[in-house]
């Protein structure tokens, strides 16, 4: 920010601890006084006129600016206070609780003004504390800022909002800063108390500087990597450019595209670019295995003797002991009162929102979880300020991005702009991108940067590196020889004739997986198994409490995973949704999938021998199997198909993937090449970057018109859906106000996600005896996060009226022991029935009264 205003650092640093000192200023209000008028009744006396309604303490600071501060500035200090870029600076402070300043009252007509809660006597007390503040600070005769800094400051304004908001919660730990009813001096108080706590806060908080450790090749900072792949070597050995950077990486499944990212991110923090990095993720259970992967290496960036912090942005039960959790760690007694209802103080705030580790991810040195929590960064959304500055300083990495929808693609390219805004670098990771996609992602983050992309190559070589910074280059590279194949393509247009060769290829002694495109079709298939006698057969899904999930997933990793025996995998029978496709280290010797969109298919493949093994399937130097052959269950090609081609065969997947014109493309191009071919040359048939273009391209065949319907609407639908994630982003460029979105005094929850897999957390709880409650997984410090599921939005809202009324009490007791189960967080509490299974009544977003059941097995199941 120094930098960009061509100011002195500590000019702007003092600035800066000058505008944090004055983000209270609403508190001289004699309206917020008087929420405990007897206090100091001589010292305030209340004034029936000043009532605290209309907007929080937090607006009113901004209106002592506004309409006093800005015309009556205390001489001597800022060159021009009634200047804009004052103004942006005061409503980043004064923003404090999570949103902007109120600029007019909620009903949007009436202005707001100081003189509706401040007594001249307040307003004159407010003037000398300004005053005091400067003189301890030492801000004298800063420099009026010209109307081409307001831009640049309102650029900043975001995380100097954050900051403020970090720096309350700190000041607010009473195990640092404890209330002091004896009068001394403020420079005494500031130099013998505030500042020596404000060390020792920062370093419990685990937010204390963690350098960076040295290494001469980047390869070293993983002790099992003894020859990295292409792609590997060209993260260690590609020059970096000046300021913020992307990477974008395209490589076939299994190439090493996560080593890649971490070296570049360890180069671009050892270059001073980055303090640490956020891992994004497309799903929970991805960002589970990616928690593993980076936590046995995360430790190798930072020097031996640092105390770098990590944090999954949901529970891991096997983590917990391995890993430190340090930043902020909540569990301090909330001794504040709330201000008023709806309004709670800084510790009451602070402390809720610690106790969700989905946020806390964003404050740690190092944090993994799902894209969401970024993208929240960029949307109307309360303490929106405080991701943003979590992740400046930080090296955004996002995996497997074609796995995106057009909603959430546009806001990651908001958030590329808004995070190269901040100075920010980013790594993006995929199988294959179109080329469309890849020039929007590269166009944003130059965007952020200030730059123009001019024209981002449309490189038809695979795999390719992609490096935005003053320029935007493109360099292809090879892939490390295991992961250079062809895999056949074999069509099924029977369900019975799936099931059969599922059961053959088992009994045979191979490792299946049939991965259904929705989970009642997984149920289904396992269940259908089960009844035709096949043993040894797991169902795995995303409808389980992360407990269970966490203990399928490590079955499923042991079995199939890179270093199970022969012995481990012989004749088990793994059904599955999408949950496998994704950054699971996973090897199958047969793979049957429902048909999917053709890069979809491309990931699902890579699942299929991804690792060399002898005819028996044990870990070998050579690949000793049978050509791998994909499976794909589907309907038949049809050159003249009707409207319900796809829906006839796999009804419930049509709601899933309802382009079904892209559907028909796919089969078109795989049955014209019959395999796929990794990676393949440019424009080779069967090649990753050709089946992909003939899918998502501009050539690609045209879709016949039977399709064409659907595939119309889809695409409409995806441009409305672009059109809704534009609005519902922040513009950045405005600055930390409501000028940047006006939703952001709405009630409504602005949603990461646009689609019918809409969700929320529902966390399990299990009835004893009448109506005692415990966790579903009772015991441990993340009880509640392993007894927490993710299920469908429209599903359940509440539970229905019998079910409240029998456990609506114990409820009320459990959410106030615990702030993660607080309202409006849903809780479903599970009795057994005569049949032995745990069930629930619960309500639907139709008011529809439902029975919901839950086993470890089966999942979450509802009707």
């Amino acid at each position: 920010m120094a930098q960009a205003l061509d100011w002195d650092l500590s000019s702007v640093r003092q600035l800066n601890t000058f505008f944090s000192a004055l983000h209270d200023l609403g508190k001289f209000a004699r309206a917020f006084q008087g929420l405990a008028p007897g206090l100091s009744p001589t010292l305030v006396p209340p004034i029936a006129s000043k009532q605290y309604r209309s907007c929080r303490h937090d607006t009113m600071g901004w209106l002592l600016w506004k309409d006093h501060l800005s015309l009556n500035f205390p001489e001597g200090i800022l060159g021009n206070p009634g200047s804009g870029f004052w103004a942006a600076w005061i409503k980043a402070v004064a923003g404090h609780h999570g949103s902007p300043p109120m600029e007019t009252a909620r009903n949007g007509w009436s202005e707001l003004s100081a003189e509706d809660y401040f007594h001249a006597d307040d307003v004159a007390a407010a003037h000398q504390f300004v005053a005091a503040a400067a003189q301890l600070i030492r801000v004298r005769d800063m420099p009026a800022p010209t109307r081409s800094m307001i831009p640049i400051l309102k650029r900043h304004a975001w995380r100097l909002a954050g900051m403020t908001v970090l720096a309350d919660w700190l000041g607010s730990d009473q195990r640092f800063f404890r209330y002091h009813d004896e009068p001394m001096p403020l420079d005494r108080y500031w130099a013998e108390m505030a500042q020596p706590n404000a060390r020792e806060a920062l370093v419990a908080a685990g937010l204390g500087p963690a350098p960076v450790r040295q290494w001469n090749r980047p390869a070293d900072l993983f002790g099992y990597l003894d020859t990295p792949t292409p792609l590997q070597r060209l993260a260690a050995e590609l020059p970096l450019g000046p300021g913020p950077e992307l990477f974008l990486l395209e490589d076939v499944t299994g190439a090493g595209k996560t080593e890649a990212a971490l070296m570049l991110t360890y180069r671009l923090m050892a270059a001073g670019k980055a303090q640490g990095f956020y891992f994004g993720l497309p799903t929970m259970a991805t960002s589970n295995q990616m928690y593993a992967r980076v936590g046995s290496v995360y430790r190798s960036l930072y020097e031996p003797d640092a105390s770098p912090s990590l944090v999954l942005s949901h529970g891991a039960r096997q983590m917990i002991d391995a890993f430190r959790e340090s930043v902020l760690v909540p569990g301090q007694p909330l001794t504040d009162l709330d201000y008023s209802p709806g309004e709670g103080s800084a510790t009451a705030q602070c402390s809720a929102w610690l106790a969700d580790n989905r946020k806390k991810a964003l404050l740690a040195h190092v944090g993994v979880g799902t894209l969401d929590q970024a993208l929240l960064a960029v949307l109307p959304v309360r303490h929106q300020s405080l991701r943003l500055a979590g992740l400046a300083g930080k090296v955004l990495v996002a995996d497997e991005v074609h796995a995106y929808d057009p909603y959430m693609r546009t806001l990651l390219a908001r958030l590329l702009q808004a995070h190269a805004s901040q100075g920010g670098s980013a790594v993006l990771l995929s199988a294959t991108l179109p080329a469309d996609m890849r020039r929007e992602l590269v166009q944003a983050f130059m965007r952020g940067r200030g730059a123009d992309a001019g024209d981002v190559p449309d490189d038809g070589r695979y795999p390719l590196v992609t490096h935005a910074h003053a320029h935007v280059l493109a360099y292809p590279c090879d892939t490390r020889p295991e992961v250079k194949r062809t895999v056949k393509v074999q069509w099924l247009h029977d369900e019975a004739e799936v099931q059969r060769l599922v059961l053959a290829q088992a009994q045979a002694g191979r490792g299946v997986c049939w991965i259904r495109n929705t989970v009642g079709d997984a149920r289904r298939a396992y269940e259908g198994l089960q009844k035709e006698g096949a043993s040894h057969v797991t169902l795995f899904h995303s409808r389980y409490a992360m407990g269970d999930r966490l203990a399928i997933e490590d079955k499923v990793l042991a079995t199939y995973g890179k270093k199970s025996s022969a012995e481990q995998r012989a004749g088990r029978i793994l059904v599955s949704t999408q949950v496998v496709e994704q950054s699971l280290d996973l090897d199958f010797d047969v793979l049957i999938s429902d048909l999917a969109p053709i890069d979809l298919l491309i990931q699902r493949a890579g699942r299929l021998h991804r690792h060399r093994r002898d005819a028996q399937g044990n870990p070998a130097g050579h690949e000793g199997r049978e050509a791998p052959v994909l499976y794909i269950f589907g309907p038949r090609p049809d050159m003249a198909p009707r409207a319900d081609w796809y829906k006839a065969v796999l009804p419930g997947a049509n709601a899933v993937y309802p382009n079904t014109g892209r559907l028909w493309l796919t089969q078109q191009v795989l049955c014209a090449a019959g395999e796929i071919v990794s990676p393949g040359k440019p424009g080779q048939p069967g090649a990753v970057r050709t089946l992909v273009e003939g899918v998502y391209g501009v050539d690609a065949q045209e879709i016949p018109d039977a399709l064409l319907q659907a595939s119309s609407r889809q695409e409409g639908e995806a441009m409305a859906h672009i059109s809704q994630a534009n609005f519902n982003a922040l513009e950045i460029e405005r600055g930390y106000s409501n000028d940047s979105n006006r939703q952001w005094h709405e009630d409504t929850m602005v949603p990461t996600r646009l689609s019918d897999e809409d969700s929320v957390a529902v966390y399990l709880v299990r009835v004893r005896g009448e109506s005692e409650l415990e966790p579903w997984f009772p015991g441990g410090a993340l009880a509640w996060e392993l007894s927490s599921i993710r299920i469908h939005a429209k599903q359940v809202v509440g539970l229905s009226p019998e079910w409240e009324q029998r456990y609506g009490h114990r409820l009320t007791l459990l959410r106030g022991e615990t702030r993660l189960l607080e309202e409006p967080t849903l809780i479903v509490p599970l009795s057994v029935d005569h049949s032995g299974r745990y069930v629930a009544e619960v309500t639907s977003r139709e008011a529809e009264l439902q029975s919901a059941c839950y086993d470890s097995v089966m999942g979450w199941r509802v009707g």
